[in-house]
């Protein structure tokens, strides 16, 4: 199956979960992200994926099409946001880490603006990082 970020980020998958799972993890396979499989924990929206990379880092996305995609990582990989960039087809706006010890990478169709002004000061909201202007 041919399949990219256009068929589940930038429209709205069929709330089914074996579709959605089918179509990340492919976009993920397809874009050198061999060693994961999520499986879909929600299929309606905002869309939530959990799943481990080289079955050791945790691995989650929440998404609601065509506005905001988070990725949240048991630590932070370089390899793995540049592979979601692609994917995407867009720069990611904000990174931080979360009050689990999560790193979590924030990527935005509007710019982030808005997010950034509502987490900015905010404790749980550690290390935050502006990645792109909006």
């Amino acid at each position: 199956m041919a399949t990219d970020s256009r068929t589940w980020f930038y429209t709205t998958p069929e709330q089914r979960p074996f579709f959605i799972e089918e179509r990340v993890n492919h976009t993920l396979w397809k874009n050198r992200l061999a060693n994961i499989h999520m499986i879909c924990t929600q299929y309606s929206n905002p869309f939530r994926m959990e799943g481990r990379w080289h079955g050791e880092m945790p691995v989650t996305f929440e998404w609601s099409p065509g506005k905001y995609f988070i990725l949240r990582t048991g630590q932070e990989s370089k390899e793995f946001i540049g592979v979601m960039r692609q994917i995407l087809m867009l720069r990611p706006a904000i990174a931080y880490q979360d009050t689990e010890g999560m790193f979590v990478v924030e990527w935005h169709t509007d710019g982030g603006e808005a997010r950034w002004k509502e987490i900015q000061g905010k404790p749980q909201y550690q290390a935050l990082r502006r990645l792109r202007r909006a």
